[in-house]
């Protein structure tokens, strides 16, 4: 076949994929996404067939589309290898240098073992990771208190937790929320209650609800929400329809990580068959991908991707529960959130609060990654200590201490490893559970090390918005590579007091943490 030929039929292909799309600006991800499959980068003639088709400037579009660190704008060639320079490949790594194009982090942390996650030409990233390691993990849930991780999965599916919601009026069940303490489980832990009824209550003023399930799950060290997808997409697909009831909402969005090829496609399957069960009457639940980038995870950055703007938060006030999407009240909910809820309706408030603590009830899932025997996701009681957390683990070889919450937590040293988890700052000085991501740092890697890896990707993954965080970070990772203390701590107070969303007031957060845990050994 010709280049001209080839060319041809790579118009012919997107312009399909375009004729299934509304021609509006909010599919101008999807239109992106579009692209890059027939593509495999974003061709500079293609981009502008989808400004035509969504009726957006061009130069909007390419706003858009570089905003995002997962497209590319070259092709790869077929002996290209892409390396994940995550904090767990490097420390599967050690000190061998595997050459190849860096890729900050691959998602597939649990995978790293004894080298770095490659990838080969176009192929997806998720193509050499096998999902067995997510399962294996399971077997160490103890005294049977596995909750989340039973999967419910049945044909046809029972959904026996909406059927005891829909029983219920809707201020009924959001009562039943508030009694069992749901909180968050995509890092923050605000109570569900109390952002539903901010949703319902902001409904009269600005206009019927909408509620949004984060999946993007962005940050190093997760995959508890992808394996949760892959696993059990109908029980959160369940906790969807249970929220929308209570919220009154008639319409969703399932934003998944662009690389998660395979949770999408079980979250679609999902659909399709709930709604060829008549579980969905009445209720449209849309998917959309994201497209890389640490910020994404954040909220009002959710918010943006979908509307078809650029990757970049929002100013609050209004928060999202006021003046979401389109301005209208919009709850965004975790999909481990989301996948509490139809347990907590069938069995009831008592029974969730049966494990974990008064004010922090239920159980959290944990990943593990780094420097462990058994990496996988494992479901814990909040309130469980990181010392039983390890031991569970078993780690490979001594550790130096471990790291939690991501590049916006902190570490724990081993003398402090009796601290419970639980949510926000775990030993005050900028411990966080965060998301449950729990990476092993083996002495001979070193804390330093990981400090300094943190710092990098932090300022690699600014999205610049905001002249703190963007600058900032840079230099504050320069300045921790030289050993210019000073500078650090100059640094430090401008980037947490000046930056616009929490992922750059976070930014200093690990470098707190390791003072505080290590003392004089972290300078």
């Amino acid at each position: 076949m010709t280049t001209e030929t080839t060319a041809e039929a790579q118009l012919s292909d997107l312009r399909a994929a375009l004729a299934g799309l509304p021609r509006r600006r909010s599919q101008a991800l999807p239109a992106l996404h579009a692209v890059d499959h027939v593509y495999s980068y974003l061709e500079t003639a293609a981009l502008e067939e989808v400004a035509r088709w969504i009726h957006m400037p061009r130069a909007e579009l390419f706003a858009v589309a570089t905003s995002y660190t997962e497209f590319r704008w070259t092709p790869l060639t077929p002996d290209a290898v892409r390396v994940c320079r995550g904090l767990s490949c490097r420390i599967a790594a050690g000190d061998a240098d595997v050459a190849g194009e860096d890729h900050e982090c691959m998602f597939l942390c649990a995978a790293a073992e004894t080298s770095p996650l490659t990838v080969a030409g176009n192929n997806r990233i998720e193509a050499s990771f096998d999902p067995s390691v997510f399962d294996a993990a399971r077997a160490l849930v103890p005294g049977g208190e596995s909750r989340v991780s039973v999967r419910r999965t049945s044909d046809p599916p029972q959904w026996r937790g909406w059927q005891a919601a829909a029983q219920l009026g809707s201020a009924d069940a959001l009562a039943l929320v508030e009694r069992a303490g749901l909180l968050g489980r995509g890092g923050a832990y605000f109570p569900v209650h109390i952002k539903w009824g901010g949703a319902i209550q902001a409904a009269p003023l600005n206009g019927q609800p909408l509620l949004v399930a984060n999946g993007e799950e962005g940050e190093p060290g997760t995959f508890k929400d992808r394996w949760l997808m892959e696993s059990d997409p109908q029980r959160i697909l369940e906790g969807i329809r249970i929220a929308c009831y209570v919220l009154g909402a008639t319409e969703a969005f399932w934003y998944i990580n662009g690389m998660a090829d395979r949770s999408a496609a079980a979250a679609q399957d999902a659909i399709a068959t709930a709604h060829a069960q008549g579980l969905l009457d009445g209720l449209s639940v849309e998917i959309r991908r994201g497209a890389g980038g640490y910020v994404c995870g954040e909220e009002s950055v959710i918010l943006e991707s979908i509307e078809g703007r650029r990757a970049v938060p929002r100013l609050k006030p209004p928060y999202p529960t006021e003046r979401g999407l389109w301005g209208r009240p919009t709850a965004i909910n975790s999909v481990e959130t989301l996948a509490n809820l139809p347990d907590i309706f069938e069995f009831g408030a008592d029974w969730f609060r049966e494990v974990g603590g008064e004010s922090t009830p239920g159980t959290k899932l944990i990943q593990l990654s780094g420097a462990f025997r058994n990496r996988g996701v494992i479901e814990l009681p909040l309130g469980t200590s990181v010392s039983t957390i390890v031991e569970l683990a078993e780690p490979t070889e001594p550790l130096a201490g471990v790291t939690m919450g991501g590049p916006s937590g902190g570490f724990l040293a081993p003398e402090h490893f009796d601290t419970p988890i639980a949510p926000g700052a775990m030993d005050g000085h900028g411990a966080l559970l965060g998301a449950g991501g729990i990476i092993g740092i083996p002495q001979s890697f070193g804390i330093e090390r990981a400090l300094l890896v943190w710092a990098r990707y932090n300022a690699n993954e600014s999205c610049g918005k905001c002249t703190p965080c963007r600058e900032g970070s840079g230099r504050m990772a320069e300045a921790l590579a030289n050993g210019n203390w000073a500078d650090v701590d100059a640094l430090i107070p401008l980037i947490t007091a000046g930056s616009l969303c929490g992922l750059g007031q976070m930014a200093a957060n690990p470098i707190i943490s390791a003072r505080h845990q290590f003392g004089g050994s972290v300078a």
